[in-house]
């Protein structure tokens, strides 16, 4: 049961450092957490690229200015991970500003260098 406890606490903190990495603007925290590969779709149905992704932050087109947790589900089975979370996030989007009530569905994989975000999939609630 300890085992279980301490993965579902590393997945946790691999996600907690992704919304850092957001906030903070971070793209070498999010380089760390996210795998090169992984597959992000925005509220829009947009899917991008973590590089596409990085890029509009880099760019001042994705601006995320704070993230208040109202909800937070690890389910760890092997290797593989989800994770079910809400948050209030103020961010300015394309230009548009605004608190959105998003939900994230979060996949991880266990890699040899521990935990990573293959996979993000938000939408409004």
């Amino acid at each position: 049961m300890t085992v279980k406890i301490n993965e579902e606490r590393a997945v946790a903190r691999v996600v907690h450092q992704q919304v850092q990495g957001m906030l903070e603007k971070n793209l070498e925290l999010l380089d760390q957490v996210i795998a090169p590969n992984a597959k992000l779709v925005h509220i829009t149905g947009t899917v991008q690229s973590k590089a596409e992704w990085q890029q509009q932050i880099r760019l001042g087109r994705m601006h995320y200015f704070s993230s208040h947790e109202v909800l937070f589900q690890v389910v760890v089975k092997g290797k593989q991970a989800q994770v079910v979370m809400r948050n209030e996030l103020d961010a300015r989007i394309y230009g548009f500003r605004n608190t959105w009530p998003l939900q994230s569905k979060v996949e991880l994989v266990k890699g040899p260098h521990g935990w990573q975000i293959i996979a993000s999939h938000a939408s409004m609630y």
